[in-house]
């Protein structure tokens, strides 16, 4: 396996997944958001890896793991920015503001791109959304760390 095909297949998994989390719905569980982008993302990598002459078979773990961590990232950073533009109180209706909707498309287009072009940028694409992720998990953890104490 070459290395910077691999770092190719994980940009355009990133890419893909970005732009379905980004889309669907906030109140999407994680599974069905993985669901969602785990084809597009497993596309994505086997036409890189397949462009490359390499073998297709990674493309099934790298697209599901990598464009499932990316679309449930954006999926909760869209619906964090829905909740605080205050767009109703309807959670079902609400979708995420066309801005950030812009900006993640925009994002995982230049992601798209830099992964063709210098491979390694995946990496450093899948330690920044594994960085965001744990630090949103984290800090909805601590949001109710007070309440647990009057048990």
């Amino acid at each position: 396996m070459d290395f910077l095909a691999l770092c190719q297949a994980l940009g355009l998994a990133l890419a893909a997944g970005l732009l379905v989390g980004v889309v669907l719905p906030p109140v999407m569980p994680g599974w069905g958001v993985i669901a969602g982008a785990a084809p597009l993302a497993v596309i994505g990598a086997g036409l890189a890896l397949n462009g490359e002459g390499e073998a297709v078979w990674p493309a099934l773990p790298i697209g599901v793991l990598a464009g499932g961590l990316a679309a449930v990232v954006s999926r909760d950073v869209a619906a964090g920015a829905s909740r605080r533009a205050g767009q109703g109180t309807d959670a079902v209706a609400q979708s995420a503001p066309a801005g950030v909707v812009a900006i993640v498309a925009l994002a995982a287009a230049a992601l798209a791109l830099l992964s063709l072009f210098v491979p390694p940028v995946a990496i450093v694409a899948l330690v920044a959304l594994l960085w965001l992720w744990l630090n949103r998990r984290r800090a909805a953890e601590q949001k109710h760390e007070g309440l647990r104490v009057l048990r």
